[in-house]
C-alpha cells in the first residue's frame, strides 16, 4: 500500500498538473497517476491559443482569471519555466468573417456581449482588417478581434506546470494507469493502480478523452464524445502577421509559430483511438482545413505541409466541460471534457478547483459546469448566439 495521500488526481494533463499545484500550495498531500507521461495527449498537442475571442459566456469569468494568471506566469511557475512557454499575449485572435452569414453573427454577438457587460470584441472592418492581416482575400467581408489575445507553447506550458507542481511537493507517477476505483467509508477511496493500491480522501478525475471512462467506473454516466483533433504544420516562411486567426463557420485556424512556420488547426477530427492510447490523421479530412486556410489566405497555397499530428480530446453535448463534485460519490470531482478550448483555462481551473475543494464550497463560477447538468429538468442548451 502506497502512503495515503489526501488527494488523488487522475490524469497528468495540463489541468490535472495546475490543480496539483495549487492544492499542494495549499498545504494537501497530492499524488497525480498518469498512464503515459504527463501532458502526452491534448495539453501538448493543440494549438496553444490564448483567447478570450469567441469564448462560450459561461466560461468567460474563468477565461478572465485564466488570461491574468497567464500575464503574471512568472509568479506561478517561476521565470525561467515561463520564459520557455513562448507566451504571447497582445498580438490578437481574429475570427474573420467570409460569409454575409458569419458577418451577420458578428453583427449579432457583439450586441449581445455588450448587453451582458463584456466589452472585449471588438467589430473590424475589412480595411482594417487587411492591414491587420496582408495578404487577406478580397473576399473576406469583415472580422472580430480580441486585442488581448495571444498563444503560448503548449508542450512546454505543460511541462512548466508540471515541475512546478513537483517543487511543491506532488508526486506525480507516469506509467501507472487506474485500475479500479472504489469509495471507501467516509468519503475515502481506494485505488487500484500499476503502481500498487492507493488510498485518499478525494480524487480528482482530470483523465480527459478518458474521463467519462473513469466516471463509468463507479456508477456515474457523463456523455461525452472523444474527438482526435488535428493539427499540421508548414515550412518555415517570412513573418506573415501577428494575431491567431480563426474561422466562424469555417474550419479555420491559424497562426505563425516564434520560428516562422505555420500552424494550422481548425477542428478536424482524425481516427480516436481510446482503448489503445493513441488517434491518427485523417488526411481526406483536413484537406478541409487546408482548403480553408488558402481560401482566406491565397498566397499560402504553395508552402508544403511537413508534419501533421493528432491529441485526443473530450467533447460534451453543451460545448463546455464538466467541472465539479461528483452527484453520486462524495469526495470525487470531475474535471474534464473541456472540447478542444481547455488550454486557456487550466491556471483558473486549477486555482478555483483546489480553493473548493480546500473549501468544501465548490466556488460560484463552476455552477455552468456542473456534473449533473444534463439529468437536470431546467438544462437547456445554449445557441452559437448566445456563445
Amino acid at each position: 500500500m502506497n502512503s495515503p495521500s489526501d488527494v488523488l488526481i487522475i490524469g497528468g494533463g495540463l489541468h490535472g498538473c495546475a490543480a496539483a499545484l495549487f492544492l499542494a500550495r495549499a498545504g494537501r498531500r497530492v499524488t497525480v497517476i498518469e498512464k503515459n507521461i504527463a501532458g502526452r495527449h491534448a495539453s501538448s498537442v493543440n494549438a496553444g491559443g490564448l483567447r478570450l475571442l469567441m469564448r462560450d459566456v459561461r466560461e468567460y469569468p474563468l477565461s478572465l482569471r485564466a488570461m491574468e494568471m497567464w500575464e503574471n506566469l512568472a509568479d506561478i511557475v517561476g521565470a525561467e519555466a515561463a520564459a520557455a512557454c513562448e507566451i504571447r499575449l497582445g498580438v490578437s485572435q481574429i475570427a474573420v468573417a467570409m460569409e454575409a452569414a458569419e458577418l451577420q453573427w458578428i453583427h449579432a454577438h457583439v450586441q449581445d456581449m455588450q448587453r451582458r457587460g463584456i466589452l472585449s470584441e471588438e467589430v473590424v472592418e475589412p480595411q482594417e482588417l487587411r492591414r491587420l492581416l496582408p495578404g487577406l482575400a478580397p473576399s473576406a467581408l469583415g472580422g472580430l478581434i480580441s486585442r488581448r489575445d495571444g498563444h503560448a507553447n503548449p508542450a512546454n506550458a505543460a511541462r512548466a506546470f508540471r515541475l512546478a507542481a513537483e517543487a511543491a511537493g506532488v508526486r506525480i507517477i507516469e506509467g501507472c494507469a487506474l485500475r479500479d476505483l472504489t469509495p471507501l467509508a467516509a468519503g475515502h477511496w481506494r485505488a487500484e493502480t500499476d503502481a500498487g493500491p492507493m488510498e485518499a480522501e478525494q480524487v480528482v478525475n482530470c483523465a480527459g478523452a478518458w474521463g467519462a471512462q473513469v466516471a463509468e467506473s463507479v456508477g456515474e454516466t457523463l456523455p461525452l464524445e472523444v474527438l482526435a483533433l488535428s493539427m499540421m504544420v508548414t515550412a518555415r516562411v517570412k513573418p506573415l502577421f501577428a494575431p491567431v486567426v480563426i474561422g466562424i463557420d469555417q474550419p479555420l485556424s491559424f497562426k505563425q509559430s516564434a520560428v516562422g512556420s505555420l500552424v494550422i488547426g481548425g477542428g478536424i477530427s482524425g481516427k480516436p483511438c481510446l482503448d489503445r492510447n493513441t488517434s491518427f490523421v485523417v488526411m481526406d479530412r483536413m484537406a478541409s482545413s487546408a482548403a480553408a486556410t488558402v481560401a482566406a489566405f491565397p498566397a499560402l497555397a504553395q508552402i508544403p505541409i511537413v508534419r501533421t499530428w493528432t491529441g485526443l480530446e473530450g467533447k460534451t453535448p453543451d460545448g463546455i466541460p464538466f467541472i465539479g463534485p461528483s452527484s453520486l460519490h462524495p469526495g470525487l470531482w470531475h474535471v474534464f471534457g473541456f472540447c478542444g478550448h481547455g488550454f486557456q483555462l487550466a491556471p483558473a481551473v486549477g486555482e478555483i478547483v483546489a480553493q473548493s475543494i480546500v473549501t468544501g464550497r465548490p466556488d460560484p463560477r463552476l455552477a455552468p459546469f456542473a456534473t449533473d447538468r444534463f439529468v437536470r429538468p431546467d438544462h437547456r442548451p445554449m445557441s452559437r448566439s448566445s456563445a
